[in-house]
């Protein structure tokens, strides 16, 4: 028994000596198919049974086999990192896609203006034509016209406190009876629920004979919008004692160099009144300042504002839109005063004004 497992040994040792000395690999790839000879794959799995084998004369370099193991299945590790990397950017996690912010559009403001001489209480006497009564009547008239902005001449101080007792403080005046006698009668009102006044200024013009009159200059800001705007509001002297011509040419003069300053700040200016000047007044402030009369006609290729036209104005930047302008001459009006109410519809885009936007 001894001997017989000698003789294998010995057998053995020879046949992988010379298997080694002509090339062959002693062990088994560490991954992939078996590729080694029958002898030596059989050597290296299982024990021969000694008394059963007899020795084999030494195999023949060319005479060896392969055989191909089926490929081996991938573990849950593997396969639980194969499908992470599939549902998982390498780059990080998964970003969702947002909207583009949108800005608001620029405000566009749109109002109506007005200009109304109320015709003072001096020059009518007591009664249905009182000046209190015609001035709760006027203020009526406002109200149901859906104005936001009006300016009055000849408004004396009993017609103010009417005006401002009917719309039950709703309404701003000024100058009203902050300022001396005489300056209130050309007040500037704004609904308050419509505006903020964010500054209130002067201007002086001569009036009859030359003499001083202060003149509202008001900034005012449009709550829902923010839009900015001058409104300024003038009565220059009529020709009540002597030719007063030389008085309204210095009084154009302070309007234009105001409207020019009021420019620089890049808000828009609008301007009511009783000029007590035809086109001759509207032809001078459109050609010295960049303004536009509402009832039509500017002064950028000479004046182009029409002829005949009324002694009450409203005119503003040349930038702003008027639109739906009257005059109203009705019985109405003829009771209330002895001049039209002149009112427009203004629209003010801030694109055009964009420094106006608070």
């Amino acid at each position: 028994m001894v001997g017989k497992l000698g003789l294998v040994g010995g057998v053995g040792v020879a046949w992988l000596l010379t298997f080694v000395l002509m090339g062959g690999d002693v062990l088994p790839a560490l991954s992939g198919p078996s590729s080694q000879p029958n002898g030596a794959g059989k050597a290296l799995v299982a024990e021969t049974n000694p008394s059963t084998t007899t020795p084999s004369s030494t195999p023949s370099p060319t005479a060896t086999a392969t055989t191909s193991a089926p490929p081996s299945k991938p573990s849950k590790v593997a396969l639980s990192a194969e499908a992470l990397a599939s549902s998982v950017p390498v780059g990080g996690p998964t970003l969702e896609a947002r909207p583009m912010a949108r800005r608001s559009a620029p405000p566009t403001l749109s109002f109506r203006l007005a200009t109304y001489n109320i015709l003072g209480s001096s020059h009518t006497g007591g009664g249905a034509k009182s000046g209190p009564a015609r001035a709760s009547r006027g203020t009526q008239y406002v109200l149901d016209h859906g104005f936001s902005v009006v300016g009055f001449q000849e408004m004396q101080s009993n017609q103010r406190s009417t005006f401002l007792n009917k719309v039950n403080n709703t309404w701003g005046l000024l100058p009203g009876g902050s300022q001396r006698s005489g300056d209130g009668d050309n007040s500037i009102a704004w609904r308050k629920d419509t505006w903020q006044l964010v500054k209130a200024d002067s201007v002086s013009i001569p009036y009859f004979s030359g003499k001083p009159r202060n003149i509202p200059v008001l900034l005012l800001r449009h709550k829902q919008t923010g839009i900015e705007a001058w409104f300024t509001n003038f009565h220059n002297p009529a020709d009540k004692f002597g030719n007063a011509q030389k008085w309204r040419n210095i009084a154009k003069q302070r309007q234009v160099a105001l409207f020019n300053d009021l420019a620089k700040t890049g808000r828009p200016i609008f301007v009511t009144g009783d000029m007590n000047e035809r086109r001759s007044w509207a032809c001078d402030i459109v050609t010295g300042s960049d303004m536009k009369a509402a009832a039509g006609g500017d002064g950028r290729n000479g004046c182009s504002v029409q002829t005949n036209r009324v002694v009450d104005w409203i005119a503003g930047s040349y930038d702003v839109e008027f639109s739906n302008y009257y005059e109203d001459r009705g019985p109405v009006v003829d009771y209330l005063t002895d001049h039209p109410i002149i009112g427009v519809d203004v629209k003010i885009d801030s694109r055009d004004f964009p420094r106006a936007v608070q």
